[in-house]
């Protein structure tokens, strides 16, 4: 993949977060529960997510190759739905924008220490001064979001 498209992929990709937040938020209002928004959530995605798997591999969907995978590597959609449950709380108390904001600023700390760690089969990446300023650029905005 060209890295010319990655930019504006990973802005347009970034720009859905607060989105789903949203839409989830409303849903909460009429399911009264952050579980129920959050099965729903999923459940779309899961078939929209089905279709696209039967239309890209034609209808043959090679799930043997999971068999080499390790167990751990397949709790993406538990840690997602635990995420889908917090933001659906989150917007719910404080609004989107500082949602949005907690949850990016404790997305850059978990991230640089993945990196830093080569945790989770990532590339280590040590932590150098350019990603500690980004670290504090990051927390000096949420700093600047709580006044």
């Amino acid at each position: 993949m060209r890295s010319s498209f990655l930019f504006p992929l990973a802005v347009l990709t970034g720009m859905l977060l607060p989105v789903q937040f949203a839409v989830n938020s409303a849903l909460t209002r009429f399911t009264l529960s952050a579980v129920l928004t959050a099965a729903c959530s999923y459940g779309g995605g899961a078939i929209v997510l089905l279709l696209g798997l039967l239309i890209v591999h034609r209808g043959r969907v090679p799930l043997g190759r999971l068999a080499g995978a390790p167990g751990w590597s397949l709790l993406g959609g538990v840690v997602g739905s635990a995420y889908i449950m917090g933001s659906v709380v989150l917007t719910r108390l404080l609004g989107a924008a500082l949602a949005v904001t907690l949850v990016i600023a404790a997305q850059v700390m978990a991230g640089l220490a993945l990196d830093h760690f080569g945790a989770l089969g990532l590339k280590r990446r040590p932590l150098n001064a350019a990603r500690a300023a980004v670290l504090l650029l990051v927390l000096g905005a949420l700093g600047l979001r709580l006044l």
